[in-house]
């Protein structure tokens, strides 16, 4: 404050200059913060709705919430993957909801409850309440979850109930609507007898003929004898201008990836290393102690059965003696070695039932120390001395006691997240009652049953990771970087690899929301957002990309926009020059055809002359492919729509010019291809699940597009 104090003493012109600057400053970053806010309100538009930021990314926590409540930990791909399916359902659930408006199609409450809580529940109510398999599925536990909603959302069940009201009932109702109105949309296809007779006729044309095809790879069309001019080539174009229309913009991009690997010397120092540490680990008093300490390991005090552990260890310890020493070995990424510290024979799960006493009682019900252990004491001595451990729990634990005694009589694994309890309790015989006390709670458990005991074992193990050394890490940056320096066009980024002998990978159809390049498993996504970035033009070089195990460097070499391609695109210019070559090819190869017929006026003649074969073949309507010459649909249509029997044309076709001679047409007729009604329904029938499949497979996709949706995505994600 005193030194703008001084600048207000010392220059007013200094400080209308600097008044300017603010302001043009804050006026810039109010127009960026309003450009920022328009993408977060109208995140996604769907139509005149829209789904703003904090409404998408509520629904995606949502999503998370409940992978981290089911024990998931999502990888980053996984989590991207659930970022599309959370817009899926935002999307469907908007669009579907007002198609159905429109029909006036509805899920009533009833419905809706029989799809989750009914005798065949939908497939998403299935997996969230029995894990997707119906022999788990309760539905009377089901209906008494959605009955007491309110009681379940006080108790740790709540994220369940959070997901299940704001994410699985409106998907399951979205899916209802989206399944009604698919339905009713293929429901309405019908194919009239009239069009199954005629389909049930022309599958019945025949044609007997001769042909013959030079191909367009002959010698008498190579590329020599080709030439075309640019009017021709912009006229080709033109005609096939429909073929190059794309729905969603893509870019074609080259990127070279200088992966961070160790080098001879780096894995003979990291072996040397570890020979070292598996030397101290053998003189080690404490192996799990020692390997805690080390980088890459952490001991792990799980007793493990047989086929539980990898391979390698298990093979070479189950049946070992204690202290037995595994020598290092290299599995995958690391160097390993281990010690077996111990073999017990253990249950692999025991039945336990519970009570717990507060020692200052809960929040509600307040009560000194004192007291806490007269009722510990009360209840121990009551279960002690036989009274049914239920009757024990309902009147003296100070947590609600499940009615349903199975899950209150409740199995332990060993090895689960409460392990402490499990050690406690294995040894002990059945219908055993044990005190145990924490600082603020005291438990009192039964020990109700077991599993047959078996060999397990206890494994110290040493890991040690296959990295390259800091130093090969910097010489691979150094190389990165060298490679960038300078290299500012596509032709320089081509050039650069050529030089330094690097391999060049490629990808012409990069999605805005593509997850990754190939070759690039992690940190992907931020070389896709660059790639779309509005300051990224054609043939610019990035910079380069960082990433866990990698260096990349990107070219974007072309930009394929929403709409028609244009011909200045090296991908649509080749192809349309082909075209217009296969046209000269054709026309070159239609003149010799025509000369030779009116001096040999045979095939067979023609055939002999040129050492072509000569193929007789049986052609029908419905065929796909032209006898021997592969997929000639044009052909096959020209045979049954133009040709005449005993005349020699010849046509263009995709893979050569033939010459053929129509010897014979077999046309149904009713003596030979009489009506039939099965045969006619079943014609409709087979047209009908053709157009209903088109419609299941295909009619979300339509439908967005038909919505015009805007999607802002890619700029955050």
């Amino acid at each position: 404050m005193a030194a703008i104090g001084s600048i207000r003493k010392h220059s007013t012109i200094l400080l209308v200059v600097v008044a300017l600057a603010l302001l043009s400053f804050l006026l810039g970053d109010l127009n960026k913060n309003n450009r920022s806010n328009k993408i977060y309100d109208k995140f996604i538009s769907i139509g005149n709705e829209n789904i703003s930021y904090n409404m998408y990314m509520n629904k995606y926590e949502q999503y998370r919430e409940m992978q981290k409540k089911d024990g998931r930990s999502l990888e980053p791909n996984e989590d991207f993957q659930l970022g599309l399916q959370v817009y899926d359902e935002l999307v469907d659930s908007i669009i579907f909801a007002r198609q159905a408006g429109y029909l006036g199609i509805s899920i009533t409450p009833e419905e809706l409850h029989d799809l989750v809580a009914g005798p065949n529940p939908h497939p998403m109510a299935l997996q969230f309440f029995a894990r997707g398999d119906l022999t788990n599925y309760n539905m009377a536990g089901v209906q008494h979850f959605i009955e007491n909603l309110s009681d379940y959302a006080q108790s740790d069940d709540s994220v369940f109930v959070n997901y299940y009201l704001t994410v699985l009932e409106p998907m399951i109702e979205r899916e209802a609507f989206k399944s009604k109105y698919l339905n009713l949309l293929s429901g309405a296809y019908y194919l009239p007898k009239a069009f199954a007779q005629k389909i049930s006729d022309e599958a019945h044309l025949r044609a007997d003929l001769e042909v013959i095809q030079i191909p367009y790879s002959s010698e008498l069309v190579s590329d020599d004898k080709i030439s075309f001019t640019e009017e021709e080539v912009k006229k080709c174009y033109e005609e096939n201008k429909y073929r190059y229309k794309q729905e969603d913009e893509f870019r074609n991009v080259e990127y070279v990836i200088f992966n961070i690997e160790p080098t001879e010397e780096d894995l003979k120092n990291i072996e040397d290393n570890v020979a070292q540490m598996f030397e101290e680990f053998t003189q080690a008093e404490r192996a799990d102690y020692f390997v805690n300490r080390l980088v890459d390991s952490r001991f792990d005090s799980t007793y493990y059965k047989r086929g539980m552990l990898e391979p390698a260890i298990d093979t070479l310890l189950f049946d070992a003696k204690e202290g037995t020493f595994i020598a290092p070995y290299i599995d995958r990424d690391y160097w390993v070695f281990a010690k077996l510290l111990s073999a017990q024979m253990r249950p692999d799960s025991i039945n336990i039932s519970s009570l717990v006493i507060a020692n200052y009682g809960m929040q509600d019900n307040p009560r000194k120390k004192t007291e806490s252990e007269k009722i510990v004491d009360s209840a121990y001595m009551m279960a002690k001395s036989g009274v049914d451990f239920y009757q024990v729990a309902q009147q003296y634990s100070d947590l609600p006691v499940s009615e349903d005694l199975e899950q209150f009589n409740e199995w332990i694994e060993d090895g689960s997240n409460i392990q402490i309890f499990y050690d406690s309790l294995y040894k002990l015989p059945i219908g055993s009652i044990v005190k145990y006390e924490l600082p603020n709670i005291t438990y009192i458990f039964r020990l109700n049953e077991k599993t047959a005991a078996e060999r397990k074992i206890q494994v110290a193990i040493g890991r040690k990771q296959i990295l390259a050394s800091s130093e090969t890490v910097g010489n691979l940056e150094s190389a990165a970087n060298n490679f960038v320096n300078g290299t500012d066009t596509y032709q320089k980024f081509v050039d650069a690899v050529t030089a330094n002998n690097l391999n060049k990978r490629s990808n012409d159809r990069v999605m805005k929301m593509n997850y990754s390049l190939p070759g690039i498993r992690e940190g992907g996504r931020e070389i896709i957002r660059w790639i779309f970035d509005e300051n990224t033009k054609k043939g610019t070089v990035s910079n380069v990309f960082y990433l866990e195990d990698m260096y990349v460097v990107v070219v974007l070499k072309d930009i394929y926009p929403e709409g028609y391609t244009s011909l200045d695109n090296e991908m649509v210019k080749n192809q349309i020059e082909a075209m217009v070559k296969r046209d000269k090819r054709a026309e070159i190869l239609e003149e010799v055809f025509k000369k030779q017929i009116a001096h040999n006026k045979t095939l067979q003649a023609i055939s002999e002359y040129n050492d072509i074969a000569l193929n007789t073949l049986t052609v029908s309507f419905a065929d796909r492919n032209f006898g021997y010459y592969g997929p000639e649909p044009k052909m096959i249509g020209k045979i049954f729509g133009k040709a005449s029997v005993g005349q020699i044309e010849i046509w263009k076709g995709d893979m050569g010019v033939y010459a053929i001679k129509i010897n014979k047409f077999d046309m149904p007729s009713p003596e030979t291809t009489p009506a039939n009604d099965d045969n006619l329904s079943m014609i409709a029938q087979q047209y009908k699940m053709v157009y209903q499949n088109r419609i299941t497979s295909g009619g979300t996709q339509i439908l967005r597009k038909m919505y015009k949706i805007k999607d802002n995505r890619d700029k955050v994600m």
